[in-house]
């Protein structure tokens, strides 16, 4: 077992960061910008979000590569550069000193038929490269996040394990919506079922981020139990957001987001962190509530 794969077993849970994306924004990334070309283009301003969170108390960072997969980078004319901008993103959390260095892979950008015109063998060999190049720049483990069909993240989640032999811990989270009969992603998968068939595909830890609450991931969170025994990670966003002008607001208090964390934290949740609208404050509040 590796050492992320052992520490996400034992001791307190593992205190992930926050946002990024709008905390690059809020340092000059424009709006349609593939934030990944930060890495090469300003480190320095990548370099200062990981601090934050680092000095906010997080353990394991994600690297600014989300949308760094050869599809996602090729609508910038950017797939080239693959793995020189992951090669960038490791090296920034490593030098923002983080214990723990989680290579952030994406959803691909599209969907499968009829929704979207997306190729599953596209998608394994654009995930494969991504994950391939984020292991040789010597990530700790890989966080497949923010997917929204369970097609797409078994897939990713099959390309990884394979690019990297296994050699590396692959979490899995996905995004789910709550509706009148419980949590869905907008595909249809339902948390329980859905983080399942992760596990038994071979993640070491499966999840849920963004598009809910803290209050509606507390109650996402008895459902993820039960329903695995890998441990679970949850990324809640800061409360709903709210259109002002030409920007996106959230209005949770970063205390009262903490609280309710820090509450399914203590039910057995072994992974927390935030998502849209979080900042190093709230982690920095959610590691005092821990």
């Amino acid at each position: 077992m590796s050492g992320l794969a052992a520490r996400l077993t034992s001791g307190p849970p593992l205190v992930l960061d926050g946002g990024l994306g709008s905390m690059l924004i809020s340092r000059g990334l424009a709006p349609g910008m593939a934030p990944e070309t930060w890495n090469l283009e300003h480190p320095d301003r990548v370099l200062e979000v990981h601090e934050a969170y680092v000095a906010a108390g997080a353990e394991a960072v994600h690297t600014n590569t989300f949308g760094g997969s050869p599809l996602r980078l090729q609508a910038f004319g950017l797939a080239d550069r693959c793995a020189e901008i992951q090669d960038a993103g490791v090296r920034l959390v490593r030098q923002a000193g983080a214990r723990w260095v989680l290579g952030d892979i994406g959803p691909a950008g599209d969907y499968l038929a009829p929704v979207g015109q997306a190729d599953p063998a596209a998608w394994r060999v654009s995930f494969a490269t991504q994950a391939r190049a984020l292991a040789e720049a010597g990530v700790d483990g890989l966080h497949i996040e923010t997917m929204s069909d369970l097609r797409e993240a078994t897939v990713a989640l099959e390309a990884a394990l394979e690019a990297t032999g296994g050699a590396l811990p692959v979490l899995v989270s996905m995004t789910f919506g709550r509706r009148r009969r419980g949590f869905f992603t907008v595909m249809g998968d339902r948390v329980g079922p859905a983080l399942a068939a992760l596990e038994a595909a071979g993640a070491s830890a499966v999840g849920a981020n963004c598009s809910v609450t803290s209050v509606d991931m507390g109650d996402l969170a008895a459902e993820a139990l039960d329903a695995v025994d890998v441990p679970v990670l949850l990324q809640p966003n800061a409360g709903q957001p709210r259109l002002e002008g030409d920007s996106l607001h959230y209005d949770q208090a970063p205390e009262a987001f903490a609280a309710e964390v820090a509450d399914f934290a203590r039910c057995g949740v072994r992974g927390v962190g935030g998502c849209c609208g979080t900042d190093p404050r709230f982690i920095a509040r959610l590691v005092q509530c821990l």
